[in-house]
Order: structure tokens, then C-alpha cells, then sequence
């Protein structure tokens, strides 16, 4: 039995999805730190939609015993002008997380149409992929902005999500193979890839030296099956609740966490559950209590 403590935080995604624009009514800032902290989390990442005042930012989340700890920001990796204008917009950004205790940026290439229309379905031919010119131009862009990430004192991940180019096993291994490790490494979702075809236990031990966070998440296996047989977008899959409860689904959640702690993983494990039926802070509390439950059952703690 170990006795890893694992490191345990939030999103605010938990309660706002802004990819479901009409989805619910979102939960104003700072009033969502309330409900973080009413579901059990003591640490969540920061959100555009938190505001970018330093000193209020600060005196909020003091007021509530609460730790900002990360950041995820979508990035046009591809398109040579749109990644000059993301990455000049991120200055301003910088000196906001640095400012509030932030010390690590999340990435992801930003969403295509196309590729969200095969959410889930992206052919294992490659035939929908990048091609090793594009992929290599994706990671020289990505190596460019974390050696500025660790300018500003940011270590930098990526995410692999659903709707993007980097979604599939296939996909992600591509980029995880040509990633440089002293530069970026993986903010490892369990949930979008289980969504895109890929087993997430096998992954995790097969690729942990390269997961610097992770973002547990699980996956209903009759959602997939429906979203695969309709062909429904990324989009129409999250209004029917692609994303369940932890270890309701097919994630493989309950091993997941037996790894993480049996190989006392050093990241932050962010809790996610992108929408649910009822009320988020619930869920995020039964998220929470689950998650417990299985570090206890094999032997850890919750940091």
C-alpha cells in the first residue's frame, strides 16, 4: 500500500462550459469560488471569466482559502498569423497568473469545424490527421511559446481534446513523441481521450514521466455509442452528457486513481465533469467524494 498524497483541485469548467454557450446560466465570479469551496476544493484553475485584477483576484480567493493553480487557454497552433495574435494577447495574461500564484498554463490547439463534426470517430487510417509536416510545425509553434511560458515562470502542458487534431491515440502519441520534455509536457485528459478511441489506464502507465497535470474525467460508454451511431458532433455529445459522474463510466476511473497513487504522481489532479444533469455543485462534490473514496481504498491520501 502506498502512501501517496495526491494533489486534488478544480475547473471552472465544473460549472460554466462556455463551449454550450446557452447550456445554463453561468455562475458569476466570485460567487463560484463559494461553490468550490462548498463542494470541498481548497484549489481550482483560473478563468478569463474570473476577470484579470490582481489584487482582487487575490483578496477573493484569500477570503475563501481557495488556490488558483492553473490556466487553460485555447491557442491556434496551426495558422502562422492567428498563433502570432494568441500569443501576443498572452503578455497580459502572464503577469496576471504570475501575479496570482499561477505557475502552470495549459494549452490546446484550437477546435476545427471538421474535426468537431467526427468527434469521437476521427478514421485510424490518419486519413482526418495532420500530416508530420503540419504536426512538426504545430510543435515547433508549441516549443516557441513554452520557452516564453518559462520566461514568465509558467511550465507549460498540452491537452488533448476532443474536436481538435490532437484527439485520437494515434494523434496524441504523433505529438507526444516529438514533444521535448525540458520544454512542455502533457496535461493528460482521461475523458476526451477515452472519448477519441483511446484506453486512458494503459496510457497513463505507459506515458506518466510525460503527464505534468492531469484532468480526470469519465465517460458514459452509452453516450459514446450513441454519439458514434448518429455522428454527432462534439457539441450535440456534451448537451447529452458524454461526461459522467467519476466511475460511472468506461475511463477505467477506479484503476486510474490505484495507479496514481501507487506511483505517487507529483501533478495536480484536476477534477472535471464538463456538464451534468442537476445541481454542479453536487456533482462536483460527489465528483470529489468518489475520487476520495478510491485514494483511501488504495492507500493515499488528499494533499
Amino acid at each position: 500500500m502506498s502512501d501517496s498524497r495526491l494533489r486534488i483541485g478544480t475547473a471552472p469548467v465544473n460549472w460554466n462550459n462556455f463551449d454550450l454557450t446557452d447550456w445554463r446560466d453561468p455562475v458569476p465570479f466570485p460567487r463560484i469560488l463559494d461553490e468550490m469551496r462548498r463542494a470541498g476544493y481548497t484549489a481550482t484553475e483560473w478563468d478569463a471569466s474570473f476577470g484579470d485584477d490582481v489584487d482582487t483576484l487575490n483578496a477573493r480567493r484569500e477570503e475563501r482559502g481557495i488556490a488558483f493553480i492553473a490556466a487553460y487557454r485555447w491557442i491556434d497552433f496551426q495558422d502562422p498569423d492567428a498563433f502570432d495574435r494568441d500569443s501576443a494577447e498572452l503578455g497580459p495574461v502572464f503577469r496576471t497568473l504570475t501575479g496570482i500564484g499561477v505557475r502552470h498554463l495549459i494549452v490546446a490547439d484550437r477546435m476545427r469545424p471538421e474535426r468537431i463534426a467526427i468527434a469521437g470517430a476521427a478514421p485510424a487510417d490518419g486519413s482526418a490527421s495532420l500530416a508530420p509536416g503540419q504536426l512538426d510545425a504545430l510543435v515547433a509553434n508549441l516549443h516557441a511559446l513554452a520557452r516564453r511560458a518559462a520566461d514568465a515562470g509558467l511550465a507549460l502542458h498540452y491537452h488533448n481534446h476532443v474536436g481538435s487534431y490532437i484527439e485520437s491515440p494515434a494523434e496524441v502519441a504523433a505529438l507526444a513523441e516529438r514533444l521535448d520534455p525540458e520544454l512542455v509536457d502533457l496535461c493528460f485528459d482521461t475523458g476526451h481521450y477515452a472519448f477519441g478511441g483511446g484506453d486512458a489506464l494503459r496510457f497513463l502507465r505507459d506515458q506518466s514521466h510525460r503527464i505534468g497535470i492531469l484532468h480526470l474525467k469519465d465517460v458514459d460508454p452509452a453516450v459514446l455509442a450513441e454519439a458514434r451511431e448518429h455522428g454527432w458532433t462534439f457539441h450535440e455529445s456534451l448537451r447529452h452528457y458524454i461526461f459522467c459522474p467519476l466511475g460511472e463510466g468506461s475511463a477505467g476511473i477506479d484503476q486510474i486513481v490505484a495507479t496514481l497513487v501507487e506511483r505517487s504522481f507529483p501533478g495536480w489532479v484536476i477534477v472535471e465533469q464538463d456538464t451534468c444533469r442537476g445541481d454542479a455543485t453536487e456533482n462536483a462534490r460527489a465528483n470529489l467524494d468518489t475520487l476520495r473514496g478510491l485514494v483511501t481504498a488504495n492507500g493515499g491520501t488528499i494533499a
